[in-house]
């Protein structure tokens, strides 16, 4: 089970925000390269220091310049790539064959960087199916609304959601293709700001509820909310545990449906119930491995 709750993007080129990137608990740290700066010398320490308390780190690159990036990215401590503005499943599979190359050339486990896609243009949002479909190398995909505005010609407003659509096929597709969606609620997604964490935490339960998986943060203050929205509270994980327990004394006793707190439990319950409790494990077990070694920096 893919725990990647929380994304921290940040440009490699802010010397600040990278050193303290490990402290905000992100699950994975995104270090975005500018357009066509010499970056390999500068990428190689930014990725040591965001991934010293068990974050993934990604690295974002420019379409514009990528064999560079990915030369520059295919290093020892990276977990994969993020893919800007993907429009076609060809761009997906071409990046696809550079990193094997590289991978083949630097003595780096085969198929071990992973692929986050950002779609930010109609014609990405077009060939979603074939895009999250051409690699097993990607495992999230993601919409970048403030481009696909620019793309589509939008004047964004808080009032108006113009990309129900957009995320909604974003969603199906990816899951279908066993791919993650990631995003942030309107209007944050194409508006991101940083506010009160509960507000935060507010659009991310909602986002949760729209089937994303996890967001891709812009601001660390995002990164607690978020964290805390995708991770089942104590309270979800007691409840379930009581309905796997009400659900086997059914099946043993030879009925499909038992009643648990005025509520019919049946088998889709059941099911869900089994992905919440190894949803809660997977989660406390991502947590501990960040703690534990957050305990060894602090030594």
């Amino acid at each position: 089970m893919l725990i990647r709750r929380s994304n921290l993007l940040l440009p490699v080129t802010d010397a600040a925000a990278v050193r303290d990137a490990w402290r905000h608990n992100a699950d994975a740290i995104t270090l975005d390269l500018p357009g066509k700066a010499q970056v390999r010398g500068l990428l190689k320490e930014a990725v040591v220091t965001a991934g010293k308390a068990a974050a993934e780190v990604f690295v974002r690159v420019d379409k514009s310049a990528l064999r560079e990036h990915l030369g520059a990215a295919a290093i020892a401590g990276v977990r994969g790539i993020m893919l800007a503005g993907v429009e076609s499943a060809a761009e997906v599979r071409e990046a696809a064959d550079i990193v094997t190359g590289l991978e083949r050339e630097r003595s780096i486990a085969a198929r071990s960087l992973s692929f986050i896609v950002q779609l930010g243009t109609a014609r990405g949002v077009w060939g979603i199916r074939e895009i999250v479909s051409a690699s097993p190398r990607v495992s999230q995909a993601g919409l970048d609304e403030a481009r696909l505005a620019a793309d589509l010609g939008i004047t964004l407003v808080p009032e108006i959601d113009p990309f129900e659509y957009a995320r909604g096929r974003l969603v199906v597709e990816a899951i279908a293709a066993k791919v993650s969606p990631v995003g942030m609620a309107w209007p944050l997604g194409a508006m991101p700001r940083d506010l009160p964490p509960a507000d935060v935490q507010a659009l991310v339960a909602k986002s949760k509820n729209l089937g994303m998986k996890g967001v891709i943060c812009p601001f660390p203050q995002w990164v607690a909310p978020v964290n805390a929205a995708y991770t089942p509270t104590p309270e979800l994980v007691a409840w379930n545990k009581r309905v796997r327990e009400a659900f086997a004394a059914g099946v043993a006793a030879g009925t499909a449906a038992v009643p648990l707190d005025g509520k019919m439990i049946d088998a889709p319950v059941d099911e869900w119930a089994i992905v919440v409790l190894a949803m809660a494990e997977a989660c406390a077990k991502r947590d501990a491995e960040k703690t534990a070694a957050i305990k060894k920096i602090q030594q």
